[in-house]
């Protein structure tokens, strides 16, 4: 049949139907474009803070009273308090590493302690960390703050290291070249920009790392000769030392500079911030190690290291505030905790872990690393809400990966759990394994539910290792090991170790099978 131009029906008809299906394809291809495009712009902001050293009862939320934080009790109002969150280990780079990576930090070269000056970087360079994670997702990616996972690479370095003391981690070859280029590092690990101290404050070098040189180094006084411990002698650096009291400032500048510039890229971003308070400074004097900025002093009730908490909490609100007026607030997700407990001692009757928790820093007891574990997310996560659920810095990775609904490379994350649900304010499950490690002597506790089991006498911690032994010192005939219902007890004075020996022997089991894990 034809039309009336003589041209076949069929072949009119099959291209209109073309024209359709063209047509078609198009406007499917524009719904997957502008769908993906609404996917990237409602994509949140992730920022994390890890501060160093802070206890659980630093933060006035949490019960302090001689020492008041006002801005990160804010995040609390605004979002969500843990009752039951802790740093993935007792010490700072072990709980770094496990937050970079969702997978623990005993598995690696470095079992416990933190990394000495001079250290080569502790991250694989082909392992997945949450930054590369979320810069593959799309998104920009910034840290300031302390870094302490070590630069550059040295073969052999994790070999045989064999059970050496704490800070030891000794190169041995000629280690970072602080005058030179310093790779790989923070953006050989996904950062696109970072501005960091290289280690601990109390250690040398005290200079800023911008990317890949030290930050306002001259070339008429090179870094010479350093000493890898607190207080810590180093020589030359003119023009790129920093001063303890100067931290907070540069430190809070530079988090105004990196929000407005990431605000300018129209795409999520992630930024870390790691400040270095409440850790001891880079002097000792008279017996005091905290030095805050001039404006803090005498802020707090709780000397000098009250004063740096409240510098930190200054710090937090500059955040929060220009958060707010980059109109970035809504579609941000704000984490705050800290990467290990904090000192046993108290300051002007000011107790760093609060009054019922067990040991301190590099303890495997609950005052090792039960932290404070604070978040906001307006419009997801319900303003004033409190959470018992058990939560750590190693689940990170996991969860980042739910949020943004991107599933993780396989092999990432390995230890890594989805809390994504805890953090909404839902139950999880009740029985899942928490491992965590001592920073002192690298021993291992389990938590399942109420139950948990320490693999080891005393503290297992820096006391052990001082004292060559358990330490506090074991009684005769005190078990081999120790079981707490924290529910009842979480002085952990109660072992209940031969009362429950089903118990013991689930936990002990599964605590195997994670440590015989090949990931």
């Amino acid at each position: 049949m034809f039309d009336e131009r003589g041209i076949k029906i069929k072949s009119k008809i099959r291209i209109k139907i073309k024209n359709v299906r063209m047509r078609l394809v198009v406007l499917v291809v524009c719904a997957l474009l502008y769908a993906n495009a609404l996917a990237e712009t409602h994509k949140p902001n992730i920022i994390f803070i890890l501060a160093d050293h802070m206890g659980y009862g630093d933060v006035s939320c949490y019960g302090a009273e001689k020492i008041k934080t006002p801005n990160i009790d804010r995040i609390a109002k605004e979002g969500i308090r843990f009752t039951d969150g802790h740093a993935g280990a007792s010490t700072c780079t072990p709980t770094r590493y496990g937050f970079m990576t969702g997978r623990h930090a005993w598995k690696s070269w470095c079992k416990y302690s933190a990394l000495s000056t001079n250290a080569p970087l502790l991250i694989e360079p082909d392992r997945v960390t949450v930054a590369s994670f979320l810069k593959s997702a799309g998104y920009a990616t910034s840290i300031v703050g302390k870094w302490h996972l070590g630069y550059g690479r040295e073969d052999g370095f994790e070999v045989n290291r064999g059970d050496t003391p704490p800070n030891y981690w000794e190169t041995r070859g000629n280690g970072p070249n602080w005058n030179g280029e310093l790779k790989p590092g923070p953006l050989e690990n996904g950062f696109d920009y970072g501005y960091v101290i290289p280690v601990a404050n109390s250690f040398p070098p005290y200079v800023f790392v911008e990317n890949h040189h030290v930050a306002g180094l001259r070339q008429d006084s090179p870094i010479g000769k350093l000493e890898s411990k607190n207080y810590g002698k180093m020589e030359g650096g003119d023009g790129a030392r920093w001063k303890d009291e100067e931290l907070i400032d540069k430190f809070a500048n530079k988090l105004t500079e990196q929000l407005d510039s990431l605000a300018k890229k129209k795409q999520p971003f992630f930024l870390c911030y790691t400040p270095t308070q409440p850790h001891i400074g880079s002097r000792g004097v008279n017996g005091q190690a905290h030095w805050p900025n001039a404006r803090f002093k005498g802020t707090s009730e709780a000397g000098p290291y009250g004063d740096v908490v409240r510098e930190l909490d200054w710090s937090v609100g500059e955040l929060l505030n220009t958060l707010d007026r980059l109109g970035l607030r809504e579609n941000t997700l704000v984490i705050f905790t800290s990467d290990n407990g904090g000192y046993t001692q108290k300051f002007n009757g000011h107790q760093p872990n609060g009054h019922l928790l067990r040991g301190g820093k590099g303890d495997l007891v609950e005052g090792g690393h039960r932290v404070p574990f604070v978040a906001k997310w307006p419009g997801r996560i319900k303003a004033g809400t409190l959470s018992n659920e058990i939560i750590s810095t190693t689940d990170m990775l996991a969860t980042f990966a739910a949020i943004i609904g991107k599933e993780l490379p396989a092999g990432a994350g390995p230890d890594s759990f989805n809390v994504l649900p805890a953090l909404l304010g839902q139950k999880l499950d009740p029985e899942r394994p928490v491992v965590l490690s001592s920073g002192g002597t690298g021993a291992l506790s389990i938590r399942a539910g109420k139950w948990k089991l320490i693999d080891g006498q005393g503290d297992c911690g820096y006391g052990e290792f001082r004292h060559k032994q358990p330490w506090p010192k074991p009684k005769p005939g005190d078990p081999p090991a120790q079981l707490y219902n924290l529910e009842e007890d979480l002085g952990e004075t109660n072992n209940l170790y031969t009362q429950h020996p089903e118990i013991v022997q689930r936990l002990k089991q599964t605590l195997e099978g994670i440590r015989a894990a090949k990931h």
